[in-house]
């Protein structure tokens, strides 16, 4: 068997979100072999920009044409060589990532297993799941409450749309107020996760003022507080760490391993979040589990991709010891939770395998006529005006110009 084309594939829906509509572009791969067998990968930086990855694909594209598709981990060093002089961390390892994700569908289907299988078979028979908002919104709180959730996560507590100045104790009281709130609505037996989202921030938080924050919100007992400094300060990590009861997680923009040994070595969190269609793929996701476990960390990985990014998160999941707990999407969307359900579905707040081969996730072209992509519909777009609010955007106003 041998492969004979890999493809980029856009595709532009909408969501929901605080302040209206947004485009939402997922960035798929679709590789093809000469017996006919299809694979399908995804790289999670198409929702920031979408534009960057043909020629992405198409290069690492020519480097495994003609090869075995078999041969995963020699294909994803034979692409990665092509990369290491200019781009050896970053965009170019998850464009490899979502190629060698394919190669796993690909593998899978034509042994008629489910990945999992390939990684060594199930760890779990279920994962407990939480599933985010963007905001303290309270009735939407309960109603994911009453769905069955036991842990939801609130991102952009922090200063996502904050104008202007705030004294250091207006800030810490105005994050205490929310996460007080937001207990008050869930109780006691639902877990919360807060994220500040620093990373989108305008005005990121220093390591002093992430601390004063997250020692505030110690008496409401978070499952985790993530990232509440930026991923680059490694050593601000630590201090927050060694000063907090409240448990630590960070991950999701790292890309390969190595990206996270200074996390690993000076011991700066308590839970990994590796994003299998961020972090260099399958391969590179198991390892990073691996470390986690060899570190006595745990592990909840960052799921917040399309339905193909979210399979390859959960079935290395599910063959993963230490990972305890998996996000699952909440919004109706066609390309995300739309078609997730065929390969895991949930239940009763947990999420549990289905057993169809390869990631069990399938683009036809029928799904893919109907979310034509939409340039410049990426939210880290040149004119686009995040992370502040941004005008309603659907289908039929697409207003990319504004945006």
């Amino acid at each position: 068997m041998k492969i004979v084309n890999v493809e980029p594939i856009l595709l532009t829906t909408y969501t929901k979100w605080q302040w209206g509509m947004r485009p939402c572009t997922y960035g798929f791969v679709r590789v093809t072999t000469d017996n006919g067998l299809v694979g399908f990968g995804e790289t999670y930086v198409a929702w920031y920009m979408p534009e960057v990855i043909p020629p992405y694909v198409e290069h690492f594209g020519n480097v495994v044409v003609g090869e075995d598709p078999f041969q995963i981990n020699r294909l994803w060093r034979m692409m990665h060589v092509k990369a290491l002089r200019w781009s050896p961390l970053g965009v170019a390892v998850t464009v490899i990532g979502a190629i060698e994700m394919a190669l796993w569908d690909i593998l899978g289907k034509s042994l008629e297993v489910p990945v999992y299988q390939l990684l060594g078979g199930l760890a779990h028979n279920q994962i407990r799941c939480y599933t985010a908002l963007a905001g303290p919104d309270m009735e939407a709180i309960k109603k994911l409450k009453n769905e069955g959730y036991t842990a939801v996560k609130v991102a952009h507590t922090g200063q996502m749309t904050q104008e202007g100045h705030l004294s250091v104790a207006a800030l810490v009281n105005q994050e205490a107020t929310k996460a007080a709130n937001i207990r008050q609505a869930l109780g006691n037996d639902v877990d919360m996760i807060l994220d500040p989202a620093i990373q989108f921030n305008r005005a990121p938080w220093s390591a002093d003022m992430s601390l004063k924050v997250v020692q505030a919100l110690e008496p409401y007992n978070l499952l985790w507080m993530e990232q509440p400094a930026l991923p680059t300060n490694v050593d601000d990590y630590v201090r927050i760490r060694a000063l907090t009861s409240t448990p630590i997680a960070a991950g999701e923009m790292g890309t390969t391993l190595h990206d996270y040994k200074p996390f690993f070595e000076k011991r700066a969190i308590d839970i990994v979040q590796p994003d299998a269609s961020w972090c260099g793929g399958i391969s590179e996701c198991a390892k990073i589990h691996a470390a986690a476990a060899a570190h006595d960390m745990r592990v909840a990985p960052h799921s917040f991709s399309g339905a193909v990014g979210l399979a390859a998160n959960y079935h290395v999941a599910f063959s993963s010891r230490n990972c305890f707990m998996l996000k699952y999407p909440t919004q109706e969307n066609a390309l995300a939770r739309g078609l997730i359900g065929h390969a895991f579905k949930f239940k009763d707040g947990h999420v549990q395998p289905t057993g169809v081969p390869g990631l069990g996730i399938d683009l036809n072209q029928e799904l893919i006529n109907k979310f034509p992509f939409v340039p410049n519909s990426g939210i880290s777009h040149g004119r686009a005006p995040f992370p502040r609010p941004t005008p309603n955007w659907t289908p039929e106003h697409q207003d990319t110009v504004s945006w």
